[in-house]
């Protein structure tokens, strides 16, 4: 029996797979460490990884007025957005299933040994820039690659701003919503000129990261906390990687000048406490 790239644990954890070990699988956990676990459900190759972005103790993300938890948040989208794909027959997986850490390494290497034609990670903002009448949704997209694949993630980039702006506004009255004057789809870039997210940086496969709106901005925080919003934004992202998958359009939002990453922000947590496998 072949050796499955990945696998859920007993607990629900989804792991990569090292190798066999006598009375189980080697697996490299969501910490980045070697464990062994005696069972697993087999994840085969899939079109599209979907990144609940941030998790666990140390790396919570922002936090609303209303006390909506990004990570908390993160994670219920990237559910929903799961049962939308599925719904459309485009298979997929999630690199976390609870609030737990993970490292932003371990979290690429999962969608490039899926061999995923895609990977989209959903995050919500801070701290609230000025009002504006439209939503500040911004996705990174990567500039480091081939051209082909810095190609393949613009268009995926592209479209996924174009359907959550467009589904946001046509769907949300009277939201005060937050946005930099430069908010679309770009490069985010360290002073070296690589990409400062790791999750656009490290993978292999075509990425995307998409900040949907201001969490700390209190007229969002209150929308980001309903079913309806939920149900939207997820549909919304089904849609467009439907298209990103099966069309060649371009998409729409696309800022030409690269955004410097400044110091004052964090692009990630190194600090991690694995989960219980099983």
């Amino acid at each position: 029996m072949p050796t499955p790239p990945a696998l859920t644990t007993p607990l629900g954890v989804p792991v990569l797979v090292i190798g066999r070990s006598g009375t189980g699988y080697l697996v490299q956990t969501p910490c980045g460490n070697t464990a062994e676990v005696s069972a697993g459900s087999p994840i085969e190759r899939v079109r599209v990884v979907v990144d609940p972005g941030h998790g666990g103790r140390w790396n919570t993300g922002a936090t609303g007025p209303n006390g909506l938890v990004e990570s908390d948040l993160n994670l219920r989208l990237s559910r929903a957005v799961l049962v939308r794909l599925a719904q459309r027959g485009i298979s997929a997986a999630i690199t976390r299933t609870a609030d737990y850490g993970m490292l932003i390494s371990v979290r690429a290497a999962f969608a490039d040994a899926l061999g995923a034609d895609a990977l989209v990670s959903i995050h919500h903002n801070a701290p609230t820039w000025g009002s504006s009448d439209v939503p500040g949704t911004e996705v990174y997209v990567q500039s480091a690659k081939e051209a082909q694949a810095r190609a393949d993630s613009a268009r995926l980039g592209g479209l996924l701003y174009d359907g959550i702006t467009s589904a946001l506004l046509a769907t949300f009255d009277n939201i005060s919503w937050s946005r930099l004057r430069n908010a679309g789809v770009l490069r985010v870039l360290l002073p070296s000129g690589e990409d400062a997210y790791g999750i656009v940086r490290l993978p292999r496969v075509a990425s995307a990261l998409v900040e949907y709106g201001y969490l700390s901005n209190p007229s969002e925080a209150e929308l980001f906390a309903t079913e309806e919003y939920i149900r939207v934004a997820a549909e919304a992202t089904a849609g467009a990687i439907d298209t990103y998958l099966h069309s060649d359009r371009p998409g729409t939002g696309f800022i030409r000048e690269p955004r410097q990453f400044h110091s004052h922000s964090h692009p990630g947590s190194v600090r991690c406490d694995d989960p219980a496998l099983e």
